[in-house]
C-alpha cells in the first residue's frame, strides 16, 4: 500500500509540474503599468501623452483589472478619443470562466459595460467567447469558438445561436464569420483573414489584417489577451510596428487603413512601456 501511495503521489507531482510548464503564460512579464502613448499615440491629446494604464492581478498572476480607458469625442476636437483613468475593466474568474466588464468610477458619466463571457481551456487560452447584444435584438448575440494547432490560435468561428433559420426557405442561410490566423517562422502573427460566410461559404465582407516590421523585444502584452485592445498583440513573440487593414465586399476592395509605431528601447533592446 505504501508503494502504491508513493507512485500515486509521484504521478500527481509529475502532472502538476507538467501543467505549469505547459501554461504559455508561466514565464511572461507581469506588467503593472504602461504608458498609454506606447500603443495609442494617435488617440491622445498632447497633454495626455504620459497617461498610464494600470493592471492588477490575482494570486495566480491572472489579470483582474485594467484601469484606464477611452471616451469618444466630438469630431470638432480633431481627436477620436480621450483617455481617462475613471474607466476601468474588471475581470472576474470562476473555475474556467471569466466575465469581463467596463465601468466608470464616477457618477459624471454612464458607459456601456461591454460585457463578455470567456471560457478558457486547460492552457489558459480562450476556448469560447460570448458577446451579448447591447440592444433588444437578441438575434445578434454572438458566440465565438477558438481553434488551436500546436498551441497557436488558427481560427475563430463566430456564430449567432439565436438567429432564426428556415431550412425550407431556399433564400435563407446560416450566418457565420471565420477568421484564420497565420504566423511567420519566428512565431509572430503575420496575417489574419476574416470572412463573412453563408452556409459555410465565403461571401460578402472580408477583412485582411497584416502585421509587419516586428522587433526583437519581449512582448509585454501576453497576459492581456482578454482585453480586446491587446488581443492581436498578445498572440506574438515580439511586437509589430506596422498594421494594415484591408476591407473587401465580395472580393472588391473598398478601403484600407494602416498604422505604424516608433517604439523606444532600452540598452538591452527591450521595448520601454512606462
Amino acid at each position: 500500500m505504501k508503494k502504491l501511495i508513493t507512485i500515486l503521489l509521484f504521478g500527481f507531482l509529475t502532472i502538476s509540474c507538467s501543467s505549469d510548464q505547459d501554461n504559455p503564460l508561466t514565464n511572461e512579464p507581469l506588467i503593472t503599468e504602461m504608458c498609454v502613448s506606447v500603443f495609442h499615440s494617435g488617440s491622445l491629446f498632447p497633454s495626455q501623452a504620459e497617461s498610464k494604464f494600470n493592471f492588477e492581478y490575482n494570486e495566480n498572476k491572472k489579470l483582474t483589472k485594467k484601469i484606464g480607458g477611452f471616451m469618444t469625442l466630438s469630431g470638432s476636437t480633431g481627436f477620436g478619443e480621450s483617455f481617462t483613468d475613471k474607466i476601468y475593466t474588471s475581470l472576474t474568474y470562476k473555475n474556467n470562466t471569466v466575465t469581463v466588464e467596463d465601468y466608470y468610477s464616477s457618477t459624471e458619466f454612464t458607459i456601456s459595460k461591454n460585457t463578455k463571457y470567456f471560457t478558457l481551456n486547460s492552457l489558459n487560452q480562450i476556448d469560447i467567447k460570448e458577446i451579448p447584444t447591447s440592444t433588444n435584438n437578441n438575434y445578434l448575440y454572438r458566440k465565438q469558438f477558438y481553434f488551436y494547432t500546436n498551441g497557436k490560435l488558427t481560427e475563430i468561428k463566430t456564430t449567432f445561436p439565436n438567429m432564426p433559420y428556415d431550412a425550407n426557405d431556399p433564400t435563407d442561410y446560416i450566418w457565420t464569420f471565420s477568421e484564420k490566423f497565420y504566423y511567420d517562422t519566428n512565431g509572430n502573427l503575420s496575417k489574419t483573414e476574416y470572412f463573412e460566410q453563408e452556409n459555410g461559404i465565403n461571401k460578402g465582407e472580408k477583412i485582411v489584417r497584416t502585421f509587419e516590421d516586428y522587433d526583437n523585444s519581449t512582448n509585454p502584452c501576453k497576459r492581456l489577451f482578454l482585453i480586446d485592445d491587446f488581443f492581436y498583440r498578445s498572440l506574438s513573440k515580439n511586437n509589430f510596428r506596422k498594421y494594415t487593414e484591408a476591407h473587401y465586399n465580395n472580393n472588391t476592395l473598398e478601403y484600407t487603413k494602416s498604422s505604424t509605431w516608433a517604439f523606444s528601447y532600452d540598452t538591452n533592446g527591450q521595448i520601454i512601456i512606462n
